[in-house]
């Protein structure tokens, strides 16, 4: 009974990425609730047993980032400073619960019930973000994304005005573009923890985050699978015994970036295109991300971020832009210094993983680990529990499967 109780739980994970976006109510103006608002009790629900150790670890370095911010941080706007810090420490809480639990585990007779619920989440958000794209392209509209944005925690109106004037692009359930991209890889990297192959739905996978016409989506899948690419052949044995296959299926990665190049050189030419989403995201937050590192009331305390980005007049399409859409750079304009040191500390912990890997990626653990810091790139929204739930749940899967080095 309790093995059937324990698998029902695991069903749940893959159900919360069709949900994870799906606004439950409204609490004020800025704080949707989603099924993950209530992540860290779903938490225990996997629960077998705790390191408290951890825990408190990770709440501590929480409670001194919070703390330097205080301090250090220009306030612009102190009426949204509790409910920012707020998100900020729940964040740190989801990390510190997965990071120090041990997850009941799931035992290998169950894994094709969860694989088959993953499957179906991955054919219903495919098939929706195809019917929108037909739609687009024989309407010049899609008014199935304008009714399903009704129910989400966020506006897609800028991606509906983008289609209005020529654009091609798709959200399926999710509220932009490069969300519903990244949330297609965090489902590919769950998958990938089961330890078996999946070209069926890895090629739907791609398809879906190739739709949402997102470059980061496009672009971190190609890197992730070169990685695998070089991991399994590029060693002594493989090179001996799989040498064919290794220039075979190298030959086929080739003809697809050939394919995708328009695309890719399209892409990279609107980082110099002012009021491009790719400038807005990647060029025109530098000048803020320089200026937190050099002066010191560059770092910005949160709730003040609005602000603070508008005074740069950085144009994000027709408008003066007054968010982040960079992770990575929010977190330097929130913590400075300790951002690039963190980051560089947890970067050279994945370089020796790479190091280690060739041969022997187990379950695309490389990859798992990397997502992280390039998840940072997608959006700018890394202290919302939707975003955290996309980075944590294969860490959980990892973790709960058992796995070496996990």
């Amino acid at each position: 009974m309790s093995r059937s109780i324990r698998v029902c739980s695991y069903l749940l994970l893959p159900v919360i990425y069709l949900l994870v976006n799906v606004k439950i109510i409204q609490l004020g103006e800025s704080f949707p609730v989603t099924i993950v608002t209530f992540l860290p009790l779903l938490l225990l629900l996997y629960l077998d047993k705790i390191n408290l150790k951890k825990l408190m670890l990770a709440l501590g370095a929480g409670a001194g980032l919070t703390l330097f911010n205080f301090i250090f941080g220009k306030s612009l706007d102190p009426g949204k400073y509790v409910t920012s810090t707020m998100l900020f420490v729940y964040i740190v809480i989801i990390v510190g619960m997965v990071w120090s639990i041990r997850f009941k585990t799931i035992s290998p007779h169950n894994y094709h019930k969860i694989l088959r619920f993953f499957y179906v989440v991955v054919a219903m958000v495919v098939m929706l973000a195809a019917m929108e794209m037909a739609q687009i392209i024989l309407t010049g509209g899609s008014s199935l994304m304008e009714g399903i944005s009704k129910y989400l925690i966020y506006s897609n109106s800028y991606v509906l005005n983008f289609i209005k004037f020529g654009g091609k692009r798709t959200t399926a359930l999710y509220f932009e573009p490069a969300f519903f991209a990244l949330a297609l890889i965090s489902i590919w990297l769950s998958i990938k923890q089961f330890g078996i192959k999946t070209p069926k739905t890895d090629a739907m996978i791609l398809a879906g985050i190739v739709l949402s016409g997102s470059f980061s989506g496009v672009m971190t899948f190609i890197v992730f699978y070169l990685l695998e690419w070089a991991f399994q052949y590029l060693n002594k044995e493989a090179i001996r015994k799989k040498l064919p296959l290794a220039i075979i299926s190298l030959s086929v990665f080739i003809v697809g970036v050939v394919f995708a190049f328009p695309y890719i050189a399209e892409r990279l030419g609107d980082l110099g295109t002012e009021g491009s989403s790719s400038y807005y995201r990647i060029i025109g937050p530098l000048v803020m991300v320089g200026y937190s590192l050099t002066n010191i009331d560059g770092v910005v305390r949160f709730g003040s971020l609005y602000e603070y980005v508008a005074s740069f007049g950085i144009f994000n399409g027709a408008d003066v832009g007054k968010t982040i859409d960079n992770g990575l750079y929010l977190l330097i304009i929130y913590f400075s210094w300790f951002a690039v040191l963190l980051t560089g500390w947890y970067l050279s912990k994945v370089g020796k993983m790479m190091i280690n890997a060739f041969g022997n990626n187990q379950n695309f653990r490389v990859q798992l680990y990397l997502f992280t810091p390039i998840s940072l790139f997608f959006t700018g929204s890394i202290f919302s529990p939707e975003y955290a739930f996309l980075i944590v749940c294969p860490f959980i899967l990892r973790k709960a499967l058992n796995i070496v080095n996990s």
